[in-house]
């Protein structure tokens, strides 16, 4: 693994919290300052992991806001099978149960905002899209995601076959590291990592396409319209179509959202130029999001 480049500050407390799972172990990594003033839980991406985040977690604390980092079954350093997503269902509860877990260390009155990047926004869409997210939170910000993939590049005849597709050959995801950073240190990073997840099976993709159709569908439960949401990208991307996931942006928001692009053309922010941009920028929303809401009031997702 990658080293970070300098010492995190004594006062800043990394740590793995196991999280209550029947039959694997779901490890959530928190860099946490002594009093968090706000929290961000990540939904990671395919490829990636909470060990990409050694640099991003300090200085989200250093701001005076904790990083919360599900390690998804069969990532990281979860257990679970490699190159395996399982069931909607399963994924959604593996995500509400270590979103109890965080809210129950933060409290009530910390705000709270669910940040997904890449194929993470496409669970944390399905995630607020199911009705079954009952942990108050007070921002949802989507980071270079494209929302409705398989259902935008698919035809009918191949979202049919790939949703009955039960198999368990891996296939290539075909993801390269000059796709997501132009600096060579954080390529080579991406090139050697064992942890990352570079094929997935048929059916982990039959489960991508479940939890896309969560959330497209129009009858699924609205966002609640008190909640700041947002999607945040570069200018460019080269793995995502960003006219279609804006589109599926502000269906999914009814609108409400706001778009921000930053200066750069890679698809993993946080491992370029503009990564302290963007925590920065993610610390002000979360403080313009938290008037929202009167303090110790219960909220809902």
């Amino acid at each position: 693994m990658f080293e970070p480049t300098g010492a995190t500050p004594p006062d800043i407390r990394r740590e793995i919290i196991p999280v209550p799972c029947d039959d694997v172990a779901l490890d959530l990594h928190v860099w946490q300052p002594p009093r968090p003033r706000a929290a961000v839980f990540y939904f990671h991406g395919l490829q990636s992991h909470a060990g990409w985040l050694w640099e991003t977690g300090p200085r989200f604390a250093e701001r005076g806001v904790a990083l919360f980092v599900l390690d998804r079954r069969g990532s990281g350093t979860s257990e679970g099978a490699r190159g395996e997503i399982p069931d909607a269902a399963t994924v959604l509860a593996d995500y509400a149960a270590a979103l109890a877990v965080v809210r129950d260390l933060i409290g009530e009155e910390t705000a709270l905002c669910l940040f997904g990047h890449c194929l993470g926004g496409s669970f944390l869409a399905a995630l607020l899209k199911s009705g079954t997210l009952h942990v108050p939170y007070e921002a949802a910000v989507f980071c270079s995601a494209w929302l409705g993939k398989l259902h935008a590049t698919l035809s009918e005849d191949q979202l049919r076959a790939l949703a009955c597709d039960n198999g368990t050959q891996p296939h290539d995801v075909g993801l390269s590291a000059a796709d997501f950073t132009a600096d060579p240190r954080y390529r080579r990073f991406i090139d050697g990592d064992d942890l990352a997840i570079r094929s997935l099976t048929g059916r982990s993709r039959a489960a991508l396409l479940q939890l896309e159709a969560m959330y497209l569908d129009p009858e699924a439960p609205a966002l609640p319209p008190d909640v700041a949401t947002a999607f945040v990208s570069g200018s460019a991307d080269p793995i995502v179509d960003l006219d279609d996931a804006h589109r599926t942006f502000i269906q999914l928001t009814a609108g409400r959202g706001e778009i921000a692009l930053l200066p750069t053309d890679r698809h993993y922010l946080l491992y370029t130029e503009v990564r302290d941009r963007l925590i920065s920028w993610t610390t002000d929303f979360i403080s313009a999001a938290r008037p929202r809401h009167a303090v110790g009031a219960r909220r809902h997702g």
